[in-house]
């Protein structure tokens, strides 16, 4: 491609991104120093086109249909894959199984990107960016679990879903939890990855947000729970979904998730449930994981052996085939 083309392409692409998204400064300035890292290959890099499909039929974008809907008067953004639907309504999610996945605190629905498109092939993978997180609406988390997962059965109840796969990261396995505890949504499996249940210790993460935002310490970008020598890519990816959520707004959903951690009823959860665990995760982490799987009737663990905690971002085709057995016998088991 000659360099103009490059330079037209990289114009179409920062105009597209921003129109779609209102970024802070200093998304403007991740978006433009990663540009400027590609130099002449600029369009070759997996640049998000937030629906704009005259972008992704270049073939040199990836395709990422975005939807927002208001839920209960919180503008809330979906990612889905395939193909896309009129505005305000739900994303066609008739391909195979419906997989809700749900982020961490601190980060957005984006972190499961590269699972969700290993699993498009033959399901309809989505996710959503909680509120206060990611391009969600609201300044700060919503104050509890159990209010977390009553905003997402708002938000896919009138779809009429026939059967859900819901996979949750720490926090989003915790609302997870209270969804197949509920059973308002046709919860048929439950993945859960991270770290989450009643063993977690939240507080030393929480006493360094509070420092952070009362502005007594900096925010620093967290790169444990991966194995050694992580990728760089890997790493960026992170770090592009951690930058987007404000630390008030983290604080406020680790907060939710430690008051869960003394409350919850594990036992009403009756859908089987898979725990993913890292072979590199630290003896401790582990043993939470395990105490937490054993409190659930249904359940079973799962070893990636390659991952630490955060499998999902470190080895996705290892973490899609957890999702795809697990749905297959699923389906055996109706």
């Amino acid at each position: 491609m000659h360099a103009a083309s490059h330079r037209r392409c990289a114009a179409l692409a920062i105009k597209s991104t921003l129109r779609a998204l209102r970024v802070t400064s200093t998304g403007i300035k991740l978006l433009l120093d990663g540009i400027n890292l590609s130099g002449e290959r600029l369009c070759d890099r997996e640049l998000l086109t937030f629906g704009d499909s005259t972008l992704a039929a270049s073939g040199t974008v990836r395709y990422v249909p975005d939807k927002y809907f208001d839920v209960n008067g919180i503008a809330t953004l979906v990612h889905h894959r395939g193909v896309t639907t009129l505005p305000g309504s739900p994303p066609d999610l008739e391909a195979g199984q419906a997989v809700l996945f749900i982020h961490d605190a601190g980060v957005n629905g984006n972190s499961f990107g590269d699972v969700m498109d290993l699993l498009v092939e033959e399901n309809s993978p989505f996710s959503v960016d909680l509120p206060g997180h990611g391009r969600s609406g609201s300044l700060d988390s919503l104050p509890t679990v159990e209010e977390m997962a009553a905003h997402i059965e708002s938000l896919i109840l009138p779809w009429g879903l026939k059967s859900l796969v819901i996979v949750g990261e720490g926090l989003g396995a915790a609302i997870g939890v209270e969804l197949a505890g509920n059973q308002a949504l046709p919860v048929a499996s439950l993945i859960c990855v991270g770290e989450v249940g009643p063993s977690v210790s939240l507080e030393a993460e929480i006493e360094e947000l509070t420092k952070i935002t009362t502005g007594k310490a900096r925010r620093q970008f967290d790169t444990t729970g991966f194995a050694p020598e992580p990728d760089e890519k890997i790493m960026r990816k992170a770090f592009s979904h951690w930058v987007t959520t404000d630390p008030r707004a983290t604080l406020g959903a680790r907060k939710a998730q430690a008051g869960w951690n003394g409350r919850v009823n594990l036992g009403k959860v009756s859908c089987r449930t898979v725990v993913v665990v890292g072979g590199h995760t630290p003896e401790d982490r582990k043993a939470c994981s395990l105490s937490f799987a054993s409190q659930i009737g249904s359940s079973e663990i799962v070893t990636i052996e390659s991952a630490d905690r955060r499998s999902p971002q470190e080895v996705p085709s290892d973490f899609c085939a957890v999702i795809t057995e697990t749905i297959t016998q699923s389906s055996e088991n109706r």
